[in-house]
């Protein structure tokens, strides 16, 4: 006679335990939705680390630079690197925005024409960037390598495109300054086009020290780092929606390029709390909240954008 098959539950009371059971539908419901809330509660958190990630390595961007700053000025006689330059009329000409050796032409603006970027991309020995293949129709000069010059828009839509540019900030930018996309960016146009956005945002150079001919300035406004007053708080770098650039206050084609209220500002504030970073004369970086307007920059924020080589 065959003994009878021993079920676990008949086992288990035999041990004095009882027997073991599977999840319910509830319980695994009520795991999932804990574990939802922990990730709703993470997810700030981990945003919050990103973006201040995203804040440092912008503004170690901006004091690379201002060690690039430090180069050209210890080989340039104490000159401050200008925020804009046009070599066409010079006898010796430079290798600044040259021809590339493998192009033409320039994607953007003319030869012997650009920005502080440009000087530093050359000096610092930046480049070449490959070009793309032959047939891209989305680029004009598909031979362009950007040895001479600070890569522009075309340079981004570039798949082997460097992605650790210090000349440019680690956030993309979300808002630039014209919905237009036949505009370029400053210097060479009137501010950058919806067809960056996502692209590394800008960093602008100061137009004080602007040293393209301008009136009966034929040589520009060329500044030695003695001839300035105030390093510590006369502005060089800010983060910018419009390009490489940014007008004085005073510019009367540009009267609201500072103004954060306006949507014209050419300031981007593109950090947590609405916040931008500025690189001083001095070399240090600091993060600069929305101010209301140019006094509150200038007087209760100790922030020189003018007139820095005067005493008052």
């Amino acid at each position: 006679m065959n003994a009878r098959p021993v079920t676990l539950r008949a086992r288990a009371a035999r041990r004095g335990r009882p027997a073991a059971r599977a999840f319910t539908l509830v319980e695994v419901m009520v795991v999932v939705a804990i574990l939802a809330a922990l990730i709703g509660l993470l997810l700030p958190a981990l945003s919050l680390v990103r973006r201040n990630a995203d804040l440092v390595t912008s503004q170690s961007n901006m004091r690379s630079i201002a060690a690039l700053m430090t180069n050209y000025s210890l080989d340039n006689r104490d000159h401050v690197v200008p925020s804009q330059f046009n070599y066409t009329a010079s006898s010796g000409r430079t290798v600044v925005r040259g021809p590339s050796p493998q192009g033409t032409e320039p994607n953007t603006g003319p030869l012997f024409v650009g920005s502080w970027a440009d000087i530093l991309w050359t000096v610092g020995g930046f480049g070449p960037i490959p070009p793309r293949s032959a047939d891209a129709t989305d680029v004009p000069s598909p031979t362009w390598d950007y040895r001479y010059d600070s890569p522009d828009y075309w340079a981004y839509t570039n798949p082997d495109m460097p992605s650790g540019n210090v000349f440019r900030s680690k956030v993309g930018m979300k808002k630039p300054l014209s919905d237009d996309e036949t505009t370029v960016a400053r210097p060479f146009g009137t501010g950058a086009s919806i067809l960056e956005v996502d692209q590394p945002g800008y960093f602008a150079a100061n137009d004080f020290f602007n040293a393209t001919p301008a009136g009966t300035n034929a040589l520009g406004n060329w500044y030695t780092n003695a001839m300035l007053r105030f390093p510590a708080i006369s502005m060089y770098l800010v983060d910018s929606r419009a390009g490489e650039t940014m007008p004085l206050p005073t510019d009367p084609l540009a009267p609201n390029a500072w103004l954060p209220a306006n949507a014209q500002c050419e300031v981007d504030f593109r950090y947590l709390g609405d916040s931008c970073s500025m690189l001083y004369l001095d070399g240090h970086v600091s993060s600069q909240s929305k101010w209301i307007d140019l006094n509150d920059l200038v007087n209760n924020r100790q922030t020189r954008i003018e007139r820095l080589d005067e005493r008052n």
